[in-house]
């Protein structure tokens, strides 16, 4: 039977400390200097929710955090933002982990130390720790992004309050900043490849993992209809999928899930899953929380009979 799972515990909610989350505005920063980002938490208990993607009024920046250690991910900060045409971020900052963007729609301008970029669709921005940065929108149409703040050791390094994270910065040059610009060159439809006996038919292309320096993995998984990860398997690491195009089933324990386009699945260590796109074409971006090192097993078969 399909459901949107109700795995989470409710008490996981009872201790949500979001009165800061939910009273910031969308101005950049305040006459006194403190940054202000505009933030909804997305309390939808369970694995499965969904972001709202309408479209945003005026010039407002607004960002819903799908995920957090408030809210179902012990690893990360996982956030959807819309930015009105001539919207503004929190401005200048820094945080003391990493801070990752997926354009999703629409052109986002991002300020790097002392450098200005435009990432267009499907083009990611990687920021290292304590690396001054902002992100606006320039353009006269609205843009969406995906968010990843997350570390090798994010039990550690992430507060329960993101706001006491976002330090005020000054611009500062920074080695090499053109670096954090990563375009993926979408495999089109035709070109798709469906599995074999050993490889899954996911197709994906990474923007960064440890083997370019981050200690998570970021990438987008493309199927065919009927292809996918489709073995039933286990991670020692926490897995999201946030979907982009096309819809997929996730087995989810013993539930399935239908995902869409906007939607996201948070899979815990241990949890046993498994998935396939049930549209024509199917994309979603993939993160393993944090990175396993070389060496060890990333899917370990779990056979549910």
């Amino acid at each position: 039977m399909k459901a949107r799972a109700n795995f989470f515990a409710v008490g996981l909610f009872a201790a949500l400390n979001v009165v800061t989350l939910l009273t910031t505005t969308a101005i950049a920063q305040d006459s006194h200097g403190k940054l202000q980002w505009r933030l909804h938490l997305n309390e939808t208990p369970g694995p499965l929710r969904t972001a709202d993607t309408s479209e945003p009024s005026g010039k407002a920046a607004l960002s819903e955090i799908l995920g957090g250690p408030t809210n179902g991910s012990d690893n990360a900060y996982l956030i959807y933002t819309r930015m009105a045409a001539g919207a503004h971020g929190p401005s200048l900052f820094t945080v003391p982990v990493e801070d990752d963007y997926v354009v999703l729609s629409g052109k986002l301008t991002v300020q790097i130390g002392t450098d200005t970029f435009v990432a267009g669709p499907y083009t990611a921005v990687i920021i290292p720790p304590n690396t001054p940065h902002q992100t606006w929108n320039a353009e006269t149409t609205s843009e969406a992004n995906f968010e990843v703040l997350s570390s090798a050791d994010p039990h550690k390094d992430l507060s329960r309050d993101l706001m006491s994270m976002l330090m005020p910065a000054r611009a500062m040059k920074v080695e090499k900043a053109a670096d954090c610009i990563r375009e993926i060159k979408m495999i089109a439809a035709s070109d798709l490849k469906p599995g074999t006996s050993t490889v899954p038919g996911i197709n994906p292309r990474i923007w960064t993992n440890r083997a370019k320096g981050s200690p998570i993995m970021v990438r987008i998984d493309s199927s065919l209809q009927g292809e996918g990860q489709k073995v039933t398997h286990v991670h020692r690491f926490e897995q999201v999928y946030f979907g982009t195009e096309g819809d997929m089933d996730v087995t989810y324990g013993l539930e399935t899930l239908t995902v869409k386009t906007g939607d996201i699945v948070i899979i815990p260590p241990g949890i046993v899953h498994s998935n396939v796109a049930t549209t024509a074409t199917e994309r979603h971006i993939t993160l393993l929380l944090p990175e396993p090192p070389a060496g060890t097993p990333f899917d370990i078969e779990f056979d549910r009979k």
